[in-house]
């Protein structure tokens, strides 16, 4: 156990390294600016599909109010006793495709508006990865002859660590990528993370075992002598 906690101080010693960049000012734009990316490119296929629908929808009805057009010059032509009444039917349709028309005119003309928001949304969130994307890596590049010194370092420590203890630390690890305990001592018998109090039957496995898990959080316990 204690070679499994001296594995475990230098692995979040790295961790909090990484995370100084993982977790800084440039990682958090670039996180923002990526969502905003991703964001806008969907929204973007979303109004290309709402307008080419609406655009259709728009020469459905220009056809169809042309064909009134026709109709109401034929019955205008005609002159027949129902011309009037027809004319006034033909003239209400009319009436109701054009104002079809011109909202689906104030849909487009908005789509557009908000179409072209979207692509400067694009165009900014790029420019943002672009810029700061070499910062990011330059900063990781600063950080490598630590991060390879530490991991030269538990890989020297890991090769006196017990092979199931160790691989139930690393499985635990990768559940929770932050500086924090995977091993903790027992404490008035209960776990030294959630503090979930444990039967003494359990505790007393740590005897034979050297360690036990935590049957509410799954962290590694050990009694601390």
């Amino acid at each position: 156990m204690k070679n499994l906690l001296e594995y475990q101080e230098v692995d979040k010693k790295r961790l909090a390294l990484l995370q100084s960049v993982e977790g800084g000012k440039i990682k958090t734009e670039l996180t923002t600016a990526s969502k905003v990316l991703n964001d806008a490119r969907v929204a973007l296929l979303d109004l290309e599909n709402d307008a080419k629908n609406l655009q259709s929808t728009y020469n459905a009805i220009t056809k169809h109010l042309n064909g009134h057009l026709k109709t109401a010059e034929k019955i205008i032509a005609s002159k027949t006793d129902s011309s009037a009444n027809e004319v006034s039917e033909t003239t209400a349709n009319l009436g109701t495709l054009e104002n079809q028309l011109e909202t689906i005119a104030r849909n487009i003309s908005a789509k557009l508006k908000l179409f072209e928001e979207k692509k400067s949304a694009v165009i900014r969130a790029q420019t943002i990865i672009k810029n700061l994307t070499p910062q990011l890596e330059a900063s990781k590049a600063k950080l490598k002859p630590q991060l390879d010194a530490f991991d030269a370092e538990l890989v020297k420590i890991a090769g006196g660590l017990d092979k199931d203890l160790f691989t139930k630390y690393k499985a635990r690890r990768k559940t929770e990528m932050k500086p924090t305990n995977i091993v903790v001592p027992i404490i008035n018998k209960r776990c030294g993370a959630c503090h979930f109090e444990m039967p003494l039957s359990l505790i007393n496995k740590t005897v034979s075992a050297g360690y036990i898990l935590c049957e509410e959080c799954g962290k590694i316990l050990y009694k601390d002598k």
